[in-house]
């Protein structure tokens, strides 16, 4: 095992801080429905009768079986609903004389087990189902229910889910939108950790972004073609603090006949999506990342060639190019045309890394903001005289050199913490090093998310400025700590490129 780097008196420190930010009564919307679901699945053929599987059913102290067929691919999914509507109203039917296929729900609302919590709690609202069967490859691997996600603990988020769903127009999801500060402002006051209220922003983020494309679907008409909105940066990491611009791209099916055709669809359909967005309240992205641009708006095929373009030719921006690929997540259509694109991307990058030095490079020219004697290091003039940027003077530096680590072990997680997690879990970094990289990014988020909040409160404009001077010295203390750990994750990456064979 790797020998760890920190020194353990910084990682103690950190880690009574973090108890001190003890977290109140908290939904972790984020998690994976893997965590959480029900792997035990009772199963039946559509031939049988609906009888015996009822009995099933009873016996099992359940509410579904799942219909599959001969290769274990879900067919249907057969509830106590259903014979209820299917049997027990309809004249001269008996559950002894009817089949399952005859009474089941065909094709059911399904979701992927990678999927969050809220996303489910999203579908189940929306669509008007109780039961969610997961599927891995088309077969089900597990089940969530509506009663068994509201029980597990109180869906606050439900609210924002109803209201999204419902949303008619850009004044409603704004509306929707604008509270996303008070609702921080209260998660924090009782307690509840910046990195959970910055995955609920994240997700309730993400599905005013799902709504708004499909009112633009709703106006303009369903794609000619397949296709794959993706979201990418703090959208795509799950990392949103309470002011986010636009980080977007598109994916488009090849066809037969070519794709040419429909360039005029595709052009208005993501104009009017991104100026929707900048009427909801996202700003348009100062690096033009978004699925209006060609760039970033291409068929598959021509996203494997530019792919191959960015890390071949080493354009000037192939810095922006990779960490913003690399954080991206799909969010609506059809996520294999995405997932093929990132296949392709992670072999590509396998075999350059050279783009990974390049990145590290980049980093290197991060400066801690305190000084030899222990002072912070503000900004001297200007509006934010007396004030540091805590975001980039230490978040942003944690996150990217935690990319650049992950992406070098074919880590294919987003979220920063899923990827210390996984950096651990590979072996790749001693586990006191994990840990103590975690407390010092959940810190500095927590920073980067209280100071924002404060802001919001006193009315003023949110940043992530803060004046160190106005902290208790013990904040002061953690706060040195947590920057002192992106000097040693610094230390950490200058040794494992010198190692890289180029």
């Amino acid at each position: 095992m790797r020998k760890a780097v920190i020194d353990i008196t910084s990682l103690n420190k950190l880690k009574a801080r973090q108890e001190a930010l003890k977290e109140a009564d908290s939904f972790q919307y984020g998690e994976a429905l893997r965590d959480v679901m029900v792997t035990r699945l009772l199963t039946c053929g559509p031939r049988e009768m609906v009888n015996p599987v009822a009995k099933r059913i009873v016996e099992n102290k359940t509410t579904s079986s799942m219909v599959v067929g001969d290769s274990g691919q879900l067919l249907g999914i057969l509830t106590a609903g259903d014979i209820i509507k299917r049997i027990v109203v309809r004249d001269g039917a008996t559950s002894e004389t009817v089949r399952v296929e005859d009474v089941m729900t065909r094709n059911p609302v399904s979701l992927n087990p990678d999927d969050s919590v809220y996303r489910a709690l999203s579908v189940l609202s929306v669509k008007g189902v109780k039961h969610l069967p997961l599927l891995e490859e088309g077969r089900p691997v597990g089940i969530v229910t509506l009663r068994q996600l509201l029980k597990l603990r109180y869906p606050e988020p439900m609210t924002f889910v109803e209201s999204i769903s419902s949303a008619c127009d850009t004044a409603d999801l704004r509306e929707t939108r604008e509270k996303l500060p008070e609702l921080a402002a209260r998660k924090m006051a009782i307690g509840v950790r910046a990195y959970s209220v910055v995955n609920m922003i994240s997700l309730i983020n993400q599905d005013i972004h799902r709504r708004a494309f499909e009112l633009t679907l709703e106006r303009l008409g369903e794609p000619p073609s397949g296709c794959c909105l993706f979201l990418t940066g703090s959208h795509g990491r799950m990392e949103n603090l309470l002011v986010t611009d636009q980080d977007h791209g598109m994916i488009i099916a090849d066809s037969a006949d070519g794709v040419t055709q429909y360039s005029q669809y595709y052009m208005e359909l993501t104009s009017e999506f991104s100026n929707m967005l900048v009427d909801i309240g996202y700003s348009w992205c100062p690096g033009y990342i978004m699925s209006v641009n060609p760039t970033w708006r291409k068929s598959l095929s021509e996203w494997k060639v530019q792919i191959s373009y960015w890390m071949n030719a080493q354009v000037l921006n192939l810095t922006r190019f990779i960490t913003v690929l690399f954080d991206s997540i799909p969010i609506y259509g059809d996520t294999s045309l995405f997932y093929e694109m990132m296949d392709y991307a992670f072999s590509e990058l396998s075999k350059h890394h050279e783009a990974l030095r390049i990145l590290h490079e980049e980093e290197g020219h991060h400066k801690v903001p305190t000084g030899l004697l222990g002072g912070f290091i503000t900004e001297k003039s200007g509006p934010h005289h007396g004030s540091m940027d805590v975001k980039k003077s230490g978040l942003i530096f944690m996150v990217e050199a935690v990319r650049i680590l992950a992406l070098q072990h074919r880590i294919r997680a987003t979220s920063t913490l899923k990827r210390i997690e996984a950096l651990v879990d590979g072996g790749f970094i001693h586990p006191d090093d994990g840990e103590y990289f975690e407390a010092s990014y959940r810190l500095l988020l927590h920073f980067a998310l209280n100071t924002q909040v404060s802001k919001h409160l006193a009315g003023k404009e949110i940043n992530t400025y803060m004046d160190p001077n106005k902290l208790s010295p013990r904040e002061k203390d953690v706060l040195k700590r947590a920057f002192k750990s992106t000097t040693m994750l610094k230390g950490f990456l200058a040794s494992e490129f010198g190692e890289l064979v180029i």
